[in-house]
């Protein structure tokens, strides 16, 4: 099963963001409907008594496509295979956690939050000048990242455990040495390839659909050809904004509202600083002497510190984030200024000032034009929410859905044709984005007709439901779907024809006929690679593929299929250089083996584990139907 999970698309920049959003912070078929019908919350994946629902996995995927996007811009689009990918990844990471969840709870091991602690605040992330943990800019770094303190937590025990159990057992199994020359004959080895290309879009079909295809097509794929379930209603909008603009609040309000929220409109003066730290007096003194020559503050940190680059950059910092006797010598500094040695807790401090941004204040009329804004949505919110309670009790009461919009003077909205993906025939102007709110649809969908709905709470404020009509799924007339039918019987008698045209190239190859013969026979273009390492490719085939392609004997068929292409391939040249690797070469081939073994490992163990269990994946309902 995590073989299965781990075959993702090769796409390069797939990789990229399926590594970037694992890395972010710790470490297409089937997805629109997956995300339009999230509020039906069943469980997805289950491992023993560990369950993941629909709602959980939806948050998490739309973490990482937000996370995604992030990283890589708002501007960039990515399309399904990537989300797919995203997807596959998010599943595979919880079936994971699930396995060694319920292997942890067997076995009796648990992961203290002591223990979690110290962890957390040994991070050098969440450390401030001094060396000690900063409560504030662990939270803040966590909101950066789209987490919470729990989800955190919860991911490094997992982490942890995923030590123990894996990794910690799988370690230490390294290619063995004996085997260091094959694996660089097989480096140097160049083969070369003939290849059949199958592209279904170029067979012709003979023959129409018969009616009784047609209608056992329209009976097969009847999902596809149902129109459904859509729903009229009638919806009214409490704005906080409407409510908000009779508000006035008092000077007292708005200035002690200034002097409590000050951080907000005046930001203190920080400066750039370059930071090297020793553990002794004398290193910091010697250090200091190689920076009063000129000598570069990188250079001097890397050499005498044993610091990176990363490591040197302090960042901006406030005058109150520095140790004391810093913050006065460093807001007090030039530009390129170097002051120490200076002793704190942590050692001896040289810092060089290398930037200043002055201290920026937000006028205060402007503050309190914001201030204003503030305390009236505050002060809204809770005037509607007596609202709310006293309109809820009148509709307790049996009062109807028009005479709560007319005594409120609020617009009665019309949307027609809703379905639970989200798509409408029309709905009332301005209020469009309601079509994007899952909360809405699955009110919608979750009254009887002249029922009224709880308030539910939006970007702009509260509304109120009324179903006005629910029109029931139903299969669409044959006559209307033929194309789609046809279209879908056509591409599978190309598949039909196609399969059987492999099945004839192949049949021959391996009964000992000459590729070059069979393609001639079958009137097939034949084509020849240049000779090629494994790292190389052909017709499109992956890093899997063509290591499969290395594998086979000369002469051996192997077909790959890909969406509408298919190809026949065979080695018929084998080619070993005798030019030898060099040990750079050789240790990178080596460490790749060594991984290649740790994880095959990881997973085989994580297979075993997993046997002990009933574990159940709802593919469909997970939005991957078509693994």
């Amino acid at each position: 099963m995590i073989t299965k999970l781990s075959k993702f698309k090769d796409s390069w920049l797939i990789k990229v963001i399926l590594t970037l959003t694992a890395l972010s912070f710790v470490s297409l078929f089937g997805i629109t409907s997956y995300i339009g019908s999230a509020g039906k919350n069943n469980p997805v994946i289950e491992v023993g008594s560990y369950k993941i629902n629909k709602s959980e996995l939806n948050e998490e995927y739309m973490h990482e496509l937000q996370m995604a996007s992030n990283l890589f811009g708002n501007d960039m689009e990515i399309n399904d295979a990537m989300k797919l990918a995203i997807l596959q990844n998010i599943i595979q990471k919880d079936l994971t956690n699930g396995i060694l969840s319920q292997t942890a709870n067997e076995l009796g091991v648990s992961i203290s939050n002591a223990y979690v602690r110290n962890i957390i605040f040994s991070q050098a992330e969440f450390l401030d000048a001094d060396g000690r943990f900063n409560k504030e800019k662990f939270n803040r770094l966590l909101a950066l990242s789209g987490w919470n303190e729990n989800k955190y937590i919860e991911t490094l025990k997992q982490d942890i455990i995923k030590q123990h159990l894996v990794y910690a057992i799988v370690d230490g199994f390294n290619f063995p040495s004996f085997m260091k020359p094959y694996l660089e004959k097989v480096a140097n080895q160049r083969k070369v390839f003939k290849y059949i290309v199958i592209n279904n879009d170029d067979l012709k079909i003979d023959r129409k659909i018969s009616q009784d295809e047609l209608e056992q097509y329209y009976q097969d794929f009847s999902a596809q050809f149902t129109e459904p379930e859509k729903r009229d209603a009638s919806f009214i909008v409490l704005s906080v904004d409407d409510i908000a603009q009779n508000i006035t609040p008092s000077q007292e309000e708005i200035q002690s509202y200034y002097d409590e929220h000050i951080n907000q409109f005046v930001t203190p003066e920080k400066r750039n600083l370059l930071q090297m730290v020793f553990d002794n007096e004398d290193d910091a003194f010697k250090a200091a002497q190689r920076l009063d020559k000129g000598e570069d503050f990188y250079k001097v940190a890397q050499e005498m510190a044993q610091q990176d680059k990363s490591a040197t950059e302090l960042g901006w910092v406030a005058k109150d984030e520095l140790i004391a006797d810093m913050g006065d010598r460093m807001f007090a500094a030039k530009i390129n200024e170097v002051a120490g040695p200076v002793q704190s807790d942590m050692g001896w401090h040289i810092m060089k000032l290398i930037g200043i941004q002055a201290k920026k204040e937000m006028p205060k009329d402007k503050a309190f034009a914001q201030i204003v804004k503030d305390i009236r949505k505050n002060n809204a919110f809770d005037i509607a929410y007596d609202k709310i309670a006293q309109i809820e009790d009148e509709i307790g009461a049996g009062k109807s859905f028009a005479d709560i919009a007319k005594d409120n003077k609020v617009k009665i909205h019309k949307v027609e044709d809703l379905d639970d993906a989200g798509n409408a025939k029309s709905i009332s102007k301005g209020q469009e984005k309601l079509l994007k709110s899952e909360d809405f649809i699955d009110t919608v969908f979750s009254y009887n007709p002249n029922e009224v709905s709880q308030f539910l709470e939006e970007e702009d404020g509260f509304v109120l439901v009324n179903v006005d009509e629910v029109k029931e799924a139903h299969l669409i007339d044959i006559e209307k779907v033929r194309p789609q039918i046809e279209e879908i019987w056509e591409a599978n008698e190309r598949n039909a024809i196609a399969q059987e045209i492999i099945n004839d190239v192949t049949h021959d190859l391996e009964n000992g006929d000459n590729i070059n013969e069979v393609a001639s026979r079958f009137g097939l273009k034949l084509n020849t690679t240049k000779p090629l390492k494994q790292n190389e490719t052909f017709a499109n085939l992956n890093a899997l593929q063509m290591k499969e392609m290395f594998q086979e004997a000369l002469d051996a068929p192997k077909v790959f299929n890909m969406d509408k292409t298919s190809i026949v391939a065979v080695a018929i040249k084998n080619i070993i250089a005798q030019k030898q690797l060099g040990e750079e070469e050789l240790n990178a081939l080596t460490t790749k083996a060594d991984m290649e073994i740790m994880q095959e490992n990881a997973n085989s163990l994580l297979d075993a584990y997993g046997s002990n269990f009933k574990i159940k994946i709802d593919y469909k309902e997970a939005g991957l139907s078509d693994i």
